[in-house]
């Protein structure tokens, strides 16, 4: 059974900056805009939600941190914004976790991705791949008649903050 974290530990290094987290959100609706969806509020507080943290987060977290800010939405809508995000490239499934992270790289709206989960604190770091290991990877795959589309990469280990003695 997983345990909880601590109060200290959900909020060290998993917490977006308040810039961090308004630039993702502004980003996030103009982009959306120019593909040509609607800004609703349920639409809104998903973005937000995701925005304030750098770990990836459930649909229930997500869920659950919209309600605890006096917002109102269901999981359904939930599942359903977070399927509209992935779409858009405005967010990153972290299968490791199975959890959802904003995409914070302004190159990174492409499927060639390398993340950096802290096993203890859950946060996540977002990189763009070398080239070098794209062309690695994806020769490696030709030579066993495999086509790569994208090529996805999790490291789970310990970041900065959880290395720390305390």
């Amino acid at each position: 059974m997983k345990e909880r974290k601590t109060r200290e530990e959900q909020s060290a290094c998993n917490r977006a900056s308040v810039a961090e987290a308004r630039g993702y959100e502004e980003f996030a609706i103009r982009q959306l805009r120019v593909a040509g969806y609607r800004i609703t509020m349920p639409r809104v507080q998903v973005i937000r939600a995701l925005g304030q943290s750098n770990r990836a987060l459930s649909a229930y977290e997500i869920h659950e941190a919209i309600v605890d800010g006096g917002g109102k939405i269901d999981v359904v809508s939930v599942y359903r914004i977070l399927a509209t995000l992935l779409e858009t490239g405005l967010i990153h499934h972290i299968g490791v976790v199975d959890g959802y992270l904003p995409c914070r790289l302004e190159d990174a709206h492409t499927d060639d991705l390398e993340h950096l989960v802290c096993e203890r604190c859950g946060c996540v770091t977002e990189l763009s791949l070398p080239p070098s290991v794209i062309k690695a990877t994806t020769e490696q795959g030709e030579r066993l008649g495999f086509e790569a589309k994208a090529i996805r990469i999790e490291i789970v280990g310990l970041c900065e903050h959880c290395r720390q003695p305390k």
